[in-house]
């Protein structure tokens, strides 16, 4: 039965129905349309409806060819309706269903032009929000594209953003369909553009696999993944094609590309592309084994609201009638509690990197997250929920920052590349989930070393600036520091007591806005990672002598201070960096880089961070508390991040650097009262960390540099004059 709206538009008939409304094929002055009609208790909101009328401006202008455009708002008594052009085709979830994955041609064709509107979008400051399958639609009537794609159309602008706006939802929901949540929503984060490019990363992802990266099992178990796991690899697909896939899935949102940039390089790909199969991947079990038969699902624990039905709410002819399919899910943000026991109660696994468990809505789980016996995930539930409390607890976001293989980037010129001496030695995936509570030590404190009076190191032809990094390697001890003319300079020095300095050289090409960072993960080489002034991350590679140009490492991330460097295992290297007062991390393996992480830690941070390496497969962060000044050390063990130690009396106002010798671990950071504060701890837990003022270093403003030979630690501290001092301690 036909149906009034407003004063132009008669409603004919219902095309589907949608967590917001109805949509209904309609009639108006200028022909067919769609209007979607909201539910009542939304137009009887009049904040509601006067958000909407604010939008109005915005949402009219969004005329593109790959967006569904809305024609008119209607405010009329308790109908509230948009209405929207008509697409004569059918919506992306529904060829999903129908074909499960598309060739690499179509799905690259329909997400370049999904990119292409989410561009012209966020040029006019809006963000979609809730971009997935069922917000795409396929114009059927037009010609289609490369490998036969019709053109596709987003759908559904500014719905969610309306609907769901933070004064008609509580800050501790998270807003969206939990496949496609980038992970900065999880977090809490506000959304920008960066989330609706991480959505159609995602859907990208599906089409090529037939199935979600992330996605499987119970919706807390989907977010969890977002923020904690990397994104597994497609098989038989370009290495360009999955160098953007991952980098647009990237867990920093700055890492990610912007709309335009990733339509255009999408379009790159095509012509590669022409001819070939859907990809053969193996289809995940849709009931794992791993499944608990003793412990039954409980779909209503007070986590989330029900996961919602997979569809699509299409605004075509010839979709079902009356079919309820939501366009967006509310979900809660769980508590630390919360996720604990979802984490004993639920069938599905618990831990960062456990099961997902069973399908949800006749979605299959990630192929990432298997079978496995019975025994094994009871240990990953048991394991993953405390890890998964402390995660939520945190704050850990979904920072990563998408990498950029091996030696390639941008190039600069080099000069003096010739170092008198010849060094070096010698890591996980990214390191990622852990806890984050601050605690203590017990037992006898470690003696702190006693250090030589400071001796003047031979003065570089410039000033130093900043503070020095070193390293001993084969022998040889190089030290690093920023001059004032935003270069590298190093000088070397045999080890021992009669060792002597070479003459001090610098490398250019790049210019370098804080302290440079250097690591050795294998013989004979060394790796220098410096901040350029453009706040991205470069790095430079000394090869038996002989230093390489300068490359960059990401090209998109900014910092907000130098990272550190250490080298976990051998050939393998691990840097953390400070992003956004967040601390993140990333490992160098072999020639690729993978996604960068957030490291949780109880606050945010200030000051760059300090990185050592104790042992195999272990790490040590230590960091500045923005809050409160204190130095935080986070050890990193077994794949995980462990319990925060807070370094009691140690206050810092600049970088911490940090050593491992024999069974102490050693942290030198400037002092807020001035000078150098020193600390020192066990390398294995039993004894309590001992803090004191380094005598000799008052005049110390800088961070100091520390490295050791033996039993002989080497410190070198930066003069206000812009020169090197150097005390010795036997350990």
């Amino acid at each position: 039965m036909a149906r009034k709206i407003g004063s132009r538009y008669t409603a004919h008939q219902v095309l589907g129905r949608g967590s917001a409304g109805t949509v209904w094929l309609g009639e108006g002055p200028e022909g067919p349309v769609a209007i979607k009609l909201l539910r009542e208790d939304l137009a009887s909101d009049q904040d509601l409806v006067g958000r909407f009328v604010q939008e109005r401006t915005a949402l009219l202008s969004l005329d593109h060819p790959q967006i569904v455009g809305i024609r008119d708002l209607v405010v009329d008594g308790t109908d509230l309706a948009l209405v929207m052009d008509l697409v004569r085709g059918t919506d992306l979830r529904s060829r999903l269903e129908r074909e499960r994955r598309l060739a690499p041609e179509a799905a690259v064709a329909i997400a370049a032009d999904v990119a292409d509107g989410l561009a012209a979008a966020h040029a006019a400051g809006v963000v979609h929000r809730d971009v997935k399958p069922e917000n795409v639609l396929l114009d059927s009537a037009a010609p289609t594209g490369p490998g036969g794609a019709p053109p596709a159309l987003l759908t559904d602008f500014g719905i969610a953003r309306l609907v769901d706006s933070p004064r008609r939802t509580r800050a501790t929901r998270i807003i969206g369909t939990p496949d496609y949540l980038a992970p900065e929503i999880i977090e809490g984060l506000p959304p920008r553009a960066s989330v609706d490019i991480y959505a159609l990363a995602t859907v990208l992802y599906e089409l090529l696999a037939g199935f979600t990266p992330f996605g499987g099992g119970h919706p807390g178990a989907v977010l969890r993944r977002h923020v904690t796991e990397a994104v597994a690899p497609l098989p038989d697909i370009p290495d360009e094609l999955w160098q953007l896939l991952s980098q647009c899935l990237a867990k920093a949102p700055a890492s990610r590309l912007t709309a335009g940039e990733l339509g255009e390089r999408l379009r790159d790909q095509l012509p590669r592309l022409a001819g070939l199969p859907p990809l053969d991947v193996d289809a995940p079990d849709e009931h794992p084994a791993d499944a608990d038969e003793d412990t039954p699902y409980e779909p209503d624990i007070g986590l989330f609201e029900p996961p919602s039905h997979r569809g699509a709410v299409p605004l075509v002819r010839g979709a079902a009638p009356d079919s309820s399919r939501d366009t967006h899910t509310s979900m809660k943000l769980p508590s630390a509690e919360e996720l604990a026991a979802y984490g004993r109660g639920s069938r599905s696994g618990g831990g960062p990197g456990g099961s997902g468990g069973g399908a949800s809505a006749g979605r299959p789980a990630s192929p990432r997250h298997r079978a496995v016996s019975d025994v094994v995930r009871r240990r990953r539930v048991r394991v993953g929920a405390a890890a998964a409390a402390a995660l939520v607890v945190a704050g850990l976001g979904g920072w990563g920052i998408a990498s950029l293989g091996g030696d390639s980037g941008p190039k600069a010129p080099a000069d003096n590349d010739h170092p008198t001496t010849a060094p070096p030695t010698t890591h996980p995936t990214a390191p990622t989930a852990g806890a984050a509570s601050p605690q203590g030590s017990i037992g006898t404190p470690v003696e702190l070393p006693h250090w030589s009076a400071f001796s003047a190191v031979p003065a570089p032809r410039v000033k130093l600036v900043g503070g020095p990094r070193a390293i001993t390697v084969a022998g040889t001890t190089y030290v690093f520091a920023r001059g004032e003319d935003n270069d590298v300079w190093y000088v070397t020095r045999g080890v021992g007591a009669s060792g002597a300095y070479s003459a001090w050289q610098h490398l250019t090409g790049i210019g370098v806005a804080d302290d440079p960072a250097v690591v050795s993960a294998s013989p004979g080489r060394l790796d220098l990672f410096a901040l350029g002034t453009d706040d991205l991350l470069y790095r430079r590679t000394m090869i038996n002598g002989t230093w390489n140009q300068w490359y960059q490492v990401d090209e998109r991330t900014r910092f907000d201070a130098a990272p550190a460097a250490a080298s976990s295992e051998p050939g393998r290297i691990d840097l953390v960096g400070r992003s956004g007062g967040d601390l993140v991390t990333a490992s160098l393996v072999g020639s690729r880089w993978n996604a960068w992480s957030v490291v949780p830690t109880p606050g945010r941070i200030t000051a760059a961070p300090g990185l050592v390496s104790r042992s195999k497969g272990t790490l040590d962060a230590f960091v500045v508390r923005k809050a409160d000044g204190a130095v935080l050390r986070l050890p990193y063990s077994g794949g995980a991040w462990r319990p925060t130690v807070l370094l009691r009396g140690m206050d810092a106002a600049g970088r911490p650097e940090p050593l491992a010798s024999g069974d102490r671990v050693y942290a030198f950071a400037p002092a807020t009262s001035g000078g150098l504060s020193q600390a020192a701890g066990p390398v294995a837990g039993g004894a309590e960390w001992s803090v004191a003022a380094l005598p000799g270093a008052t005049a110390a403003t800088t961070p100091a540099a520390v490295t050791s030979s033996g039993r002989v630690l080497e410190l070198y501290v930066r003069t206000p004059a812009g020169s090197l001092t150097r005390a010795t301690a036997q350990v």
